[in-house]
């Protein structure tokens, strides 16, 4: 990819020009070259009459195309040596911006080793002079010499005070190296300056497809769907993008999301192999039926090869077990951590001459871990109660019964089944054989009992209280002793238990957290700040402090630019999160970016609509975002959704406000 159109050409106005080419006074003989016209006549002209000729033969070469644009170019650089040569001949010096100037004259040609050296000429005649710089750096992008770039502009940043092209030179050269750690730096100091509108907005896809796929690499899924979401929205015919969005949604355990895009791949692209196994395995995972229907009708239009793993999948279905196992097992001991996979080496496993009931266990147990990260919360249920069922009929210990319990609780909560966790983690307390996994579990039972539902705060802070009693070193049972206090609105209790928590593990960054909050009910602001930037500090990987601390500093004061930054660090973290996604929405509604506003307060509402769930205080953003835009009528939707969801009188009184300046303005909706 040529880099020449990324840095400018210097142009000349008319003007000055012709007074370059003017005709010397005798007084200024003194810096005369000697020259032949056209007809061969002698003439006495000064240096700059061929520093114009360059200058506007470039200018000239710059509206021409192929063969013609070369040819004018090669002419530029024949006259940029006559000045060259002219000044030398009088004792006159060249300034860098000229020698700048024919270097980029060599480099818009492909003539590198020339470029260069004129690059290295006009930083000799001035060493300030940062396009010297900049152009030398473009000549080793495009030698391939990726190191070598990054390793020069390193040396010169300082120079560039955020400048665009230097962040892609060097964001794409780390790329290019593999060197993930300095490209997502690079790639986010880029992104960070567009988004302050300093600098180039022409980036802003580079930067979404490159982090997207070095998250994507990295396995951080969440983030690798942030921004591979944000490209497509630019450039929604990428397919290839879209197919890899499609696998981050697989992952995720979002199926209907991920079918949607890769059907409509095939919407673009009939019979694309890659995107028809991806659904097989979606099919597969989610529905045997419908995986039977799915693969009949590949066999049917011939695309299941024998050997491919298609076929493996489809004589798993077909229960030709020992076909698929030589197809599947090598793939499971590759991709252990795929969920297609392991299901079907399950299927392969149960139908074995010498089954194993312990192996299957095993293998029973992780696949519902892989479950539940990929969101499979009934998946992982059936998975684990299959796991039990097996246990029980062989005599496994009690201790092995209950901690299968425990992760059966954890699947049940994580899904929103609190009740069923409660059923569960008590099972698991019943059976635990020693002290200190009781505590544990009678911990996590805590825990559920102050969810609401069921909101039994009385016994979960009786339980907590016992096990403190027990166990008084416990820091994570003072935690949550903290944590029932503070919902019971005794402020003064939950801080004291925090900071017991925190005098026994001092580096457990949400202690300071769930302080912090406490600490702003309290009135006390500077510490609750404190607070959360020392939680930010032990665990700066984990974006609820940046969220609450951002929020609060967009609320409660003029902080906006450090209010966004913050925020903007925790939709990095998790951009899947719709309060965080809410909370950048905000902001920009506040610094009045409404077009960025409404992108992100979209992306929050399309999150809770994925959940099947509604947050009143979207739909109220989202309300007077659109009021101020004039879309009068959403505004009025939005507000009336948030005042029934409102619990609080304060906080409907508020939205009913809102709705009462609706009548004085005519209503209409966006077009």
């Amino acid at each position: 990819m040529k880099l020449a159109s990324t840095i400018p050409i210097l142009v000349l106005s008319t003007s000055l020009l012709a007074g370059l080419g003017a005709s010397p006074s005798d007084s200024e003989k003194k810096v005369l070259c000697s020259d032949s016209d056209q007809e061969g006549r002698r003439r006495s002209i000064w240096p700059s009459f061929f520093l114009s000729l360059a200058y506007e033969t470039m200018n000239e070469a710059r509206r021409l195309d192929g063969r013609e644009r070369g040819e004018k170019t090669l002419k530029a650089i024949h006259e940029f040596e006559k000045y060259f040569r002219c000044s030398e001949a009088v004792g006159a010096g060249v300034s860098a911006i000229s020698r700048w100037n024919k270097g980029m004259a060599h480099y818009s040609i492909g003539q590198f080793k020339e470029a260069l050296k004129e690059a290295e000429e006009a930083e000799k005649a001035d060493p300030n002079y940062r396009e010297s710089y900049l152009l030398k750096a473009s000549i080793f992008y495009e030698q391939a010499e990726y190191q070598k770039t990054v390793d020069f502009l390193e040396e010169n940043l300082s120079r560039f005070q955020a400048d665009s092209y230097v962040y892609y030179l060097l964001s794409s050269s780390s790329i290019a190296i593999q060197n993930n750690a300095k490209s997502i730096l690079y790639l986010t100091s880029l992104n960070d300056s567009i988004e302050r509108k300093e600098g180039n907005p022409k980036y802003k896809e580079f930067v979404n497809l490159s982090l997207g796929k070095i998250y994507l690499s990295q396995g951080q899924n969440a983030k690798a769907f942030f921004y591979l979401s944000n490209y497509l929205q630019q450039r929604p015919d990428a397919w290839e993008t879209r197919f890899l969005l499609a696998g981050v949604l697989n992952q995720l355990g979002k199926f209907a999301q991920a079918k949607r895009e890769l059907e409509r791949i095939l919407g673009q692209i009939k019979g694309n192999s890659s995107v028809e196994m991806m659904l097989g395995e979606m099919y597969f995972v989610e529905s045997r039926s419908m995986a039977a229907n799915y693969f009949e009708d590949l066999k049917n239009r011939g695309k299941l090869n024998k050997g491919s793993l298609l076929y493996g999948l489809y004589c798993v279905l077909n229960s030709k077990y020992s076909e698929a196992k030589k197809i599947i097992l090598p793939v499971r001991e590759k991709y252990p951590n795929r969920l297609w996979v392991r299901l079907a080496m399950m299927e392969i496993l149960k139908h074995e001459p010498d089954f194993k009931s312990e192996v299957f266990s095993r293998e029973l147990m992780e696949t519902a871990g892989i479950a539940v990260q990929s969101q499979l919360w009934n998946l992982a249920e059936t998975l684990v109660n299959e796991s039990i069922e097996l246990a029980v009929k062989s005599n496994a210990s009690k201790s092995d019964l209950a901690e299968r319990y425990n992760f059966l609780a954890t699947a049940y909560e994580q899904s929103g089944s609190v009740f069923r966790a409660i059923v569960a983690i008590r099972k698991a307390i019943e059976l635990s054989e020693n002290s200190e996994a009781a505590r544990k579990y009678d911990l996590h039972l805590a825990f559920l009992l102050r969810s609401q539902p069921p909101g039994k705060f009385a016994e979960a802070e009786q339980i907590t209280r016992k096990v403190i009693a027990e166990d008084s070193k416990n820091s994570y049972a003072h935690y949550l002793l903290g944590v029932l206090l503070s919902q019971a609105e005794n402020f003064e209790g939950s801080r004291h238990a925090f900071e017991e928590a925190i005098s026994l593990e001092p580096k457990t960054a949400i202690y300071y957290f769930y302080r912090a909050i406490t600490l702003e009910k309290l009135g006390k602001i500077v510490d609750m700040e404190t607070d959360l930037r020392k939680s930010i500090e032990l665990d700066p990987e984990n974006p609820i402090a940046y969220n609450y601390l951002g929020y609060y500093l967009s609320e409660n004061g003029n902080r906006l630019e450090e209010a966004y930054s913050l925020v903007r660090k925790a939709v990095e973290l998790a951009p899947d999160n719709e309060a965080y996604q809410d909370s950048l929405g905000w902001i920009y509604y506040k610094r009045g970016r409404l077009e960025d506003a409404l992108l992100h307060l979209n992306l929050a509402n399309q999150i809770m609509q994925e959940k099947n769930e509604k947050d009143p205080t979207i739909y109220e953003h989202l309300g007077d975002l659109h009021f101020d835009r004039g879309e009068l009528g959403d505004s009025r939707s939005y507000w009336e959704k948030s005042e029934k969801l409102f619990q609080k009188k304060e906080d409907k009184v508020r939205i009913r406000q809102k709705l009462e300046k609706l009548k004085l303005k005519p209503v209409f909706s966006k077009p």
